[in-house]
């Protein structure tokens, strides 16, 4: 095995008249001729490593020469980040363990190392394989560990930082901060954060709240872009801390800005007059303060729903009046259109149109029941009757109604159109039958109502005196 992997470097070695290292590894070397010709050695390093766990590990590196036994072998470990805990166990870094080849031409070690168990942060370790051959010919070749925190058992917990990342003078911005690792509580909140300022470049920003997972602030008045940096502080049960920071960028506004707000929407009765209220909208200025010295221009359009008729539609407040009848409910949606210049009944504007949508939503009115105290009357001939219907169900509506005679001798109903109406019974004994209608809107062919009730009307002759 060892006479392959001689005669696999010796090939490499020449073509590329230099050593160089195997895998991802760098390679540098000198030879015995002042530099003046080839190193006739060559290394071999793994790839560089990435790991989340603690677990130990084995780094096989291995170096050859065509002049010559390897007299020597050796690991080294660098911290590449600043103030890295050191590698927990480094096994075999002297090569005093060494394979070799028969002629010893050819020699691989393997070197063993352990991730620290405390990480406050990522560490990135340089590890080199250093060899030397008989004719004192050296060559050295590196590969990379990086340790994630994450592979401390005993780490500190690991904060993250998300949200806003981009912002405008005067907007919210919500940042969200999430701890994991490290010794969470057994029992209730496993973390406690604290929210800090790293850094306001010259500005003034108000956290709230700082003692939770999530905070926000309002995006200070900036004249440039400014990059502003907040800290997310994580404990844990066992008083560990982590940290992140997010960085936002704030811009400023650059030209006046109209910004629409409206008080107006939600749910509303079938057929109210609603408000389109538009009148707390502020104008800044470039530099993010609130301009009040030019007017801003308003019009209301309907975006969506059944066409209504909109009110004062180029006045910041405008009104609508809603249709009383819909089978569902029905969402109506207003855009309000402000600009700094006059806005054409189109919607056409010299200045950029700003745009806030309002919603409405119309619920359909309750469904009629109709009753009779009387359902089944018995009367004289030749008497006055009551008809009298009633809906115990409606408060407010108007409902329309209407009686027709359906069975029976046919009568004159007076109060046809109203709850209560009445007629003269016929002369001679009958069954009369009358059906009570009732609609919120008139009661015509195209419309016969949406809900009745019939009363029976028995007629009697009167007792025989004798």
């Amino acid at each position: 095995m060892f006479q392959q992997i001689k005669t696999a470097l010796i090939v490499f070695s020449s073509l590329a008249m230099m050593a160089c290292g195997g895998g991802g590894g760098s390679t540098s070397g000198t030879g015995t001729s002042g530099g003046t010709t080839a190193n006739p050695m060559a290394i071999a390093v793994p790839d560089a490593l990435t790991v989340t766990s603690g677990a130990p590990l084995s780094f096989s590196g291995q170096a050859s020469s065509t002049v010559g036994i390897i007299t020597n072998m050796y690991w080294q470990v660098e911290n590449l980040t600043l103030s890295a805990n050191p590698l927990a166990a480094v096994t075999n870094a002297d090569c005093k363990t060494i394979s070799k080849s028969t002629t010893g031409a050819d020699a691989s070690c393997v070197l063993q190392v352990t991730p620290p168990t405390l990480l406050t942060a990522d560490y990135t370790y340089k590890l080199t394989l250093n060899a030397v051959d008989v004719k004192g010919n050296t060559i050295k070749a590196s590969t990379t560990l990086l340790v994630k925190q994450e592979a401390s058992t005993t780490a500190n917990p690991v904060a993250k930082v998300s949200g806003t990342t981009n912002a405008t003078s005067g907007d919210k911005v919500s940042l969200s901060c999430a701890g994991s690792g490290g010794t969470p509580a057994a029992t209730g909140e496993p973390y406690s954060y604290q929210w800090v300022v790293s850094d306001a470049a010259g500005t003034t920003i108000t956290l709230a709240p700082t003692d939770t997972a999530a905070t926000s602030f309002t995006a200070p008045v900036v004249t440039a872009s400014t990059a502003l940096k907040v800290q997310c502080r994580v404990t844990d049960d066992k008083q560990k801390v982590g940290t992140a920071t997010q960085t936002v960028t704030v811009t400023p506004i650059i030209k006046p800005t109209v910004v629409p707000i409206s008080y107006s929407g939600g749910v509303v009765a079938a057929g109210s007059t609603i408000t389109l209220d538009g009148s707390k909208s502020v104008k800044y200025d470039a530099n993010g303060k609130v301009d009040s010295s030019t007017p801003i221009y308003y019009y209301w359009k309907q975006k969506s729903g059944p066409s209504v008729e909109i009110f004062n539609a180029f006045s910041s407040v405008a009104s609508a009046a809603l249709p009383k009848f819909v089978d569902t409910r029905t969402p109506f949606v207003f855009t309000l259109n402000a600009s700094n210049s006059v806005i054409q009944p189109g919607g056409f504007s010299l200045d950029p149109l700003v745009q806030l949508d309002v919603v409405f939503y119309v619920d359909p009115l309750p469904p009629i029941s109709l009753v009779s105290y009387t359902p089944v009357q018995v009367v004289l001939t030749n008497s006055a009757v009551t008809l009298k219907v009633d809906a115990p169900s409606n408060t407010s509506n108007i409902i329309y109604y209407s009686w027709t005679q359906i069975a029976g001798t046919t009568v004159a109903i007076a109060g046809a159109g109203t709850s209560n109406a009445g007629f003269i019974s016929p002369s001679t004994p009958g069954t009369l039958i009358f059906r009570a209608t009732g609609s919120y809107q008139p009661i015509t062919v195209a419309n016969p109502g949406t809900a009745s009730i019939d009363v029976i009307v028995t007629v009697q002759a009167p007792a025989v005196v004798k």
